[in-house]
């Protein structure tokens, strides 16, 4: 580095009171996307909060652009002089949220926290503490932001969009300090894999003489990452069958005074594959698939429908047939039946999970109630063969960590008269993935599923190989303001291919947050100022090395 680098005029509490009210004004507007519409960006609240930051961005001088793919562009003019070789930097977050995230008004603020209890307001199952989850130790102190701990809020990528626009803020207040240009883009539509407002960006930013860019949508606070998941996704579909010989269909069973029907609902525990294994992950599929092999075969006990919540997918409502010659004996059934579920789901109730029963109405025509002889139960026998049979190792995201791989089952949805069933397959290691994909249709063709597949994304890892500079600019800037360097694979995905495709090499960066997409999300106030820090020191990083910048694209 040809130059040192130097730190704006305001304190770190100042910047922490910049970032907050930035996190607080976008964390008010639900983005969340829609993957039902075919529009881009897919919900109103995307441009609704596009809008909002045009005018937050005009109000620090700085101009704004929408393309027609709807990413937002905003430019801050290089400060170097003409002579300078800078080529334009991107800086990129995303301006949609994940389903089921909502929007909150204000954010909880627990000042100096201990370590002890975060204090959920409408969820006081979760327990979440510093001794509990060793990760957050680096908050302890930190004045807390959280949401009312019943949804996700939308850290991801509302932080890493705070934190840009804090570092806008300085550079418009501290015109002293050196930088190239920068393109700010607001994606939208990122979590549900939009790649053609992706694609439109990177020619945009090609055309723009773009050299390297930055996702500012990391997890971990100072992480660097330059590789991610391959990653794949199958879907499987059940039919429902007639039932067997001398079983009753639903709406027969209906009026049958031997029969009531169950329902539990099932409330697992939340969480984004790439934080499952520490969070403890735990989805309804797999708690069904277990409870119901622990309570064997029964004669009095059928499952007659399972549907996964669309908000929050580790959830889902099960619906049962429950028989007997009398109400004492179909309630020691119903018992029976509670109990196993509750043997599973106990053990994760300091996470929030639980069970709740109640009686219900038959379910739609069409759901069997024989033992086998519906699609539900053939669900959680092909779950039960899973288990038995997991193939390449580990299995669950509950399970992985790093650079394992995982094979998750993670939803189930009724469509007309059959049920689907989808997975998540993930892998560093691509003939891994293939592996996993294979296993997977081979159980579902032999259970006699309809099972389709197909490849989602590639690592970007062996592509920025070529780029070094990514990793050290950031560590640089890392070591400019005494953070750790944390070098770590995303166990996900930043949808950056087609940037690559055009020789814009795309590094992504942490943001610093606890539970992403989940109801326990949470970061800090001195989080944003530190990481807002970062990029202060890193744009002077990059600027300061023209050695870098100026190198020709490849062919």
């Amino acid at each position: 580095m040809s130059q040192s680098t130097i730190s704006p005029k305001q304190d770190l509490e100042t910047l922490a009171n910049w970032g907050t009210a930035c996190l607080t004004r976008v964390i008010a507007i639900d983005s969340q996307s829609d993957e039902e519409s075919d529009d881009i960006p897919s919900s109103q609240g995307q441009r609704v909060l596009s809008d909002d930051l045009r005018r937050f961005f005009s109000e620090l001088g700085y101009g704004a652009e929408q393309d027609d793919a709807a990413n937002l562009i905003i430019t801050i003019p290089s400060n170097l002089g003409a002579d300078a070789a800078c080529p334009p930097v991107a800086l990129m977050v995303h301006m949609d949220t994940a389903q089921g995230t909502l929007a909150v008004p204000a954010l909880e603020v627990l000042p100096g926290w201990d370590g002890s209890r975060v204090p959920y307001p409408e969820n006081p199952r979760l327990t979440v503490t510093a001794e509990r989850y060793p990760d957050v130790a680096c908050f302890v102190g930190d004045d807390l932001l959280h949401g009312p701990g019943s949804f996700p809020i939308g850290l991801d990528d509302k932080l890493g969009m705070a934190e840009l626009m804090t570092l806008a803020r300085v550079l418009s207040e501290n015109p002293e300090i050196a930088h190239g240009t920068l393109v700010l883009v607001f994606r939208p539509d990122e979590e549900i894999g939009r790649m053609a407002a992706v694609e439109g960006l990177a020619d945009e930013l090609a055309r723009r003489g773009v050299r390297y860019g930055y996702t500012i949508d990391g997890l971990l606070p100072f992480e660097i990452n330059v590789e991610n998941f391959n990653a794949a996704y199958a879907r499987a579909v059940i039919a429902e069958t007639a039932p067997a010989a001398g079983d009753a269909a639903a709406g027969d069973a209906a009026a049958d005074d031997s029969v009531e029907f169950v329902r539990l609902s099932v409330h697992g525990v939340n969480t984004h594959g790439a934080t499952a294994k520490p969070e403890g992950h735990l989805n309804a599929t797999m708690v069904a698939a277990r409870a119901l092999a622990a309570l064997g075969a029964r004669d009095d006990i059928a499952i007659v429908d399972m549907q996964s919540d669309p908000a929050l997918e580790c959830d889902a409502a099960l619906v049962f047939a429950v028989r007997g010659a009398d109400a004492e004996a179909r309630e020691r059934a119903a018992s029976a039946l509670r109990e196993a579920f509750a043997a599973e789901i106990e053990p994760h109730a300091w996470k929030g999970a639980h069970l709740d029963s109640a009686s219900v109405a038959a379910p739609a025509a069409g759901a069997g109630v024989g033992n086998g002889a519906n699609a539900a139960a053939r669900v959680i026998a092909h779950l039960q063969g899973l288990l038995r049979e997991p193939g390449p190792t580990p299995l669950l995201p509950e399970e992985s960590d790093g650079y394992e791989g995982y094979t998750n089952p993670f939803f189930v949805a009724r469509e007309g008269g059959a049920l689907v069933l989808e997975y998540r397959l993930r892998d560093f290691d691509p003939a891994r993935l293939e592996r996993r994909v294979a296993h997977v249709r081979a159980l579902c063709e032999r259970d006699g599923f309809a099972v389709e597949s197909k490849n989602q994304y590639i690592d970007m890892g062996p592509k920025l190989a070529a780029y070094p500079e990514l990793v050290r600019w950031a560590e640089q800037a890392l070591q400019t303001i005494s953070q750790p360097v944390l070098r770590r694979p995303i166990r996900g995905g930043t949808g950056v291919d087609p940037f690559l495709e055009r020789d814009i090499p795309v590094a992504n960066l942490g943001t610093g947050y606890f539970a992403p997409e989940s109801e326990k999300e949470f970061t800090s106030r001195q989080n944003i100022a530190r990481h807002a820090l970062w990029l202060v020191h890193l744009v002077q990083v990059i600027a300061a090395d023209p050695a870098e910048t100026a190198k020709p694209a490849s062919s």
